[in-house]
């Protein structure tokens, strides 16, 4: 089964490479209603999910399912609009498979983004935060798949999973483009639902800062793979809930409209730092 994985691996990374030739070091997975960044690639081919073999299509409001790969500050760059997160009913691999392509196609560094809610009171919506470190209680093993395919495991053990260097690079473009980056501990549940008050108080005790449904999985595969990984989260609701006690995704994708602009300044800061470093 796992054999079978990887050649649809294989058939998706092979068809990507038919339809853009080189594929860049850099990549970017883009999070719920923050698709208006691609506006700030000079796009040299697109496509849609649903025409690559064997890729999983998002169903998720807010992701546009497309591969864009282009130029950002003269800078080659590969962006995902939206991926395949558990709850939608994926498997491990199917949430995983981008990571995997991505390795087939020789990538070096992934910043992975998300919108995530505020468990902590210093973090409003439109606030951008850069993951210092991640708890990941969506209880499944995602190095599993590895080992049972005799691959070795790699970094799997490694504590330090987002990339220390590029961090600074994210503080570094932050100060200069002026934009306040706020930096926190980011936890991942399967989902789909939002936490309840009771979780919200537990999650600060752990000392959380941010909760989402995406990110840790990649980021631990993705480190496995040999990739360095950079985190930001858009916190798209504080931990203040509203008097009747809901959040719906439509006020998700409305928050991200806070963002927008900065989302892309910093983007852009941090992709053009990577050429002094890669």
């Amino acid at each position: 089964m796992y054999n079978n994985f990887l050649s649809e691996v294989k058939a998706a990374a092979d068809f990507i490479r038919g339809k853009a030739g080189s594929f860049p070091q850099t990549a970017i997975v883009i999070g719920s209603g923050l698709g208006a960044f691609l506006n700030s690639v000079s796009a040299s081919i697109s496509l849609n999910y649903s025409d690559i073999p064997c890729f999983p299509a998002s169903t998720v409001a807010g992701h546009k399912g497309a591969l864009v790969i282009g130029l950002l500050e003269r800078r080659p760059l590969a962006l995902w609009a939206g991926r395949k997160h558990l709850y939608e009913g994926a498997g491990v691999n199917q949430s995983l498979f981008s990571i995997y392509v991505m390795a087939e196609l020789g990538v070096k560094i992934l910043i992975l983004t998300n919108a995530a809610g505020g468990v902590s009171n210093l973090l409003q919506a439109g606030d951008l935060m850069l993951i210092a470190d991640h708890i990941n209680l969506m209880f499944k093993n995602f190095q599993a798949a590895a080992q049972a395919g005799g691959k070795p495991c790699g970094v799997a053990g490694e504590r330090q999973i987002y990339d220390a260097q590029l961090q600074q690079v994210a503080r570094d473009a932050a100060l200069r483009e002026g934009i306040a980056l706020k930096e926190g501990i980011y936890l991942a549940t399967c989902g789909p639902n939002y936490e309840t008050k009771a979780e919200i108080q537990f999650m600060k005790y752990l000392g959380v800062d941010a909760v989402g449904m995406s990110t840790a999985h990649e980021a631990l595969m993705a480190r496995q793979l040999g990739m360095r990984v950079l985190g930001i989260s858009f916190i798209s609701n504080s931990a203040v809930l509203p008097s009747d006690g809901k959040t719906a995704h439509e006020e998700v994708l409305a928050n991200a409209r806070l963002v927008e602009v900065k989302f892309s300044k910093l983007m852009t800061g941090i992709v053009k730092e990577f050429v002094s470093i890669t």
